[in-house]
């Protein structure tokens, strides 16, 4: 029973020692001396130093002692109170037999062994020849099940080695039913490669993890990609799947849209349950001071590392706090934590690699800070992972000052291997086709930063196909090089590409557009480009209502006024309002 103070207390009882065989000689002799006496007190007080499990209480003291040799009690709330509670000894191998007893505190002053063998070894003789085979024989069968069903040795190996119930399976009643089975659905092949995806994959049903699939379709997820991604989550019961799956809609509000959209990208959170997931969103909702129902809450979530619900929401907390304490410039720090993954590196380690960094690339305090605060995600490398990253940059042709000055400009290059086929493509690319040499990239070095085939190759392409330059290799004298490695929003901003097109792949008639305003810039204004890009607002006014009209009338009169010049009004051509451009330049040609 429970105490009124919460503390557990409990009522004498006689404890009779069933004998068994197991506890022989000097091992017997010493337990009893131990023990001491046939009947133990548990009456005295111990706050906070017992625990419960399910419907057994386990006072601290006398569990340790008695599990301590391998002895299973039957506590004052299972005995009844005019019955003794009766101590058993399982069919199983003592404690002592494994433990070093002689380094527990219980253990001095009571050695009844032999001085000259040490307790090690007399525990390693208990364990006999026949428990061994025993064992080993299991191990065999089991191995011989995988066999037969055509899974390579290395496979169940790994298996094995990582999930060792199976060595406890009936081989006849409970393993090979189950290979059968899943070799019937998937064949020898996949079965080998589920198994080492999902290690407990056969504790499930081939109808069970068609019941989960169907169920997450009936949603509107694609149950397909959850399964390619975590395929864990198929060989959960059906019914935690969805209360999990309930959990979520109801917690944030989500629409049946976001949450397939939400499970698409953290299909974890359909293996952690429904606990873990509530914690963890009240995690990130409690730091950003957001609302979980609240519209921004849902957004902020959808953006988050897919790792989000790879911690205890506990953990999750702890390490994002210590980040933001340690580093941050700002509580904007908070968001980049939880989209960055920076909270899966555990407190110690991302201490140890800051303070690697910063000796690294000589950075003061200040610097850290700013650097990390922007680019968290360094803290998940391994310090050789970002020496080795160095060394190649110098490699491709780099100084050593001109590496650590890209690198405090944008930190993210510590993250590349620069040896892969990407980053020696976009070297290649910056190189061969648009003419610029080690020492023009190093002093741009956000060109580093940006993908060829998303951003960097459909750009340049755009901006020469259109003729707003005449050859790729004169990008970086035309003035309009930043565009290259601008963000999509400014880009955007500046040429508005479709909606349709959100990497940048530009269709014909997006390009058939820009071609006829660059020829008109070029050919009818006779601008050069970089006079446009000092005038940019010409990028954004429309050509057949604003510029070709208003160009005309401004032509006109540099043709009526010698001393008026047209080009010294490109900004009021480009960005005055229709009633202030009449204004300004009259139709009878007064300025």
């Amino acid at each position: 029973m429970i105490s009124s103070q919460g503390a557990p207390c409990f009522s004498y009882y006689k404890v009779e020692l069933i004998q068994s065989q197991q506890l022989v000689g000097s091992s017997r002799q010493l337990l009893y001396t131990l023990l001491d006496l046939h009947v133990i007190p548990f009456t005295t007080q111990l706050a906070g130093s017992a625990t419960m499990c399910g419907n057994r209480c386990y006072c601290s003291r006398v569990d340790h002692l008695l599990l301590y040799f391998g002895i299973h009690y039957l506590c004052a709330s299972q005995a009844s109170p005019q019955k003794p509670g009766r101590v058993y000894v399982p069919a199983m191998l003592p404690m002592y037999a494994r433990l070093h007893l002689s380094s527990h505190p219980l253990y001095h002053g009571n050695n009844c062994l032999p001085k000259q063998q040490p307790w090690n070894t007399v525990g390693r003789q208990l364990i006999t020849s026949d428990a061994k085979s025993a064992s080993a024989g299991k191990a065999d069968a089991v191995q011989a099940e995988f066999a037969k069903a055509g899974i390579s040795a290395a496979a169940t190996k790994r298996v094995l080695s990582q999930y060792k119930p199976y060595l406890n399976w009936d081989t006849e009643t409970k393993l090979r039913p189950a290979l059968q089975l899943w070799l019937q659905e998937l064949g020898t092949e996949q079965l080998s490669q589920q198994l080492q995806k999902v290690l407990c994959f056969l504790l499930c049903t081939p109808e069970k993890r068609k019941e989960v699939y169907l169920w997450l379709v009936s949603k509107g997820v694609n149950a397909a990609r959850i399964q390619q991604n975590v395929p864990r989550v198929m060989t959960r019961e059906i019914r935690a799947v969805q209360s999990t799956f309930e959990a979520l809609q109801q917690a944030a509000a989500f629409s049946d849209k976001q949450i397939c959209t939400f499970l698409h990208k953290h299909s974890v959170a359909l293996v952690c349950g429904p606990g873990q997931v509530l914690g963890t969103l009240q995690v990130v909702s409690s730091m950003l001071d957001m609302p979980m129902t609240s519209e921004s809450f849902r957004e902020f979530i959808l953006a988050a590392s897919d790792r989000l619900f790879s911690k205890s929401p506990v953990t999750l907390h702890q390490r994002v706090t210590f980040f933001c304490q340690m580093y941050a410039t700002g509580t904007h720090v908070t968001r980049t934590a939880f989209t960055s993954g920076v909270f899966t590196t555990s407190e110690a380690v991302i201490q140890t690699r800051a303070a690697k960094l910063q000796e690294q690339l000589g950075w003061d305090n200040e610097q850290l800070k700013q650097k990390l605060s922007a680019h968290p995600s360094i803290l998940n490398r391994e310090p050789s992972t970002l020496a080795r990253n160095v060394h190649e940059m110098q490699g491709a042709g780099f100084s050593q000052t001109q590496v650590w000055a890209m690198c405090t400009q944008h930190p993210a290059l510590l993250c590349c291997k620069w040896t892969s086929d990407t980053c020696v493509e976009k070297l290649q690319f910056l190189t061969c086709l648009l003419g610029l040499n080690l020492d023009d990239i190093a002093a741009r070095p956000k060109l580093l930063t940006h993908s060829v085939n998303s951003s960097l190759g459909p750009r340049a392409w755009f901006l020469y196909q259109t003729g707003a330059i005449v050859a790729p290799n004169t990008i970086m004298t035309s003035g309009l090089a930043s565009y290259l490695y601008r963000s999509k929003a400014v880009f955007s901003e500046r040429f508005s590409p479709p909606s349709a097109h959100p990497s940048m792949v530009f269709d014909s008639a997006f390009i058939d557009h820009w071609k006829q305003r660059w020829e008109f810039l070029r050919q009818r204004m006779k601008l050069s480009v970089k006079t446009i890009a000092a005038h940019q607002d010409l990028l954004l006014a429309s050509l057949p209502d604003r510029l070709a009209p208003r160009w005309q009338l401004l032509s006109r009169l540099a043709s009526d006024q010698a001393a008026f010049k047209a080009e010294d009004h490109l900004t009021a051509l480009a960005t005055m309002s229709d009633q202030d451009f009449a204004q300004a330049f009259q139709a009878s040609g007064e300025v």
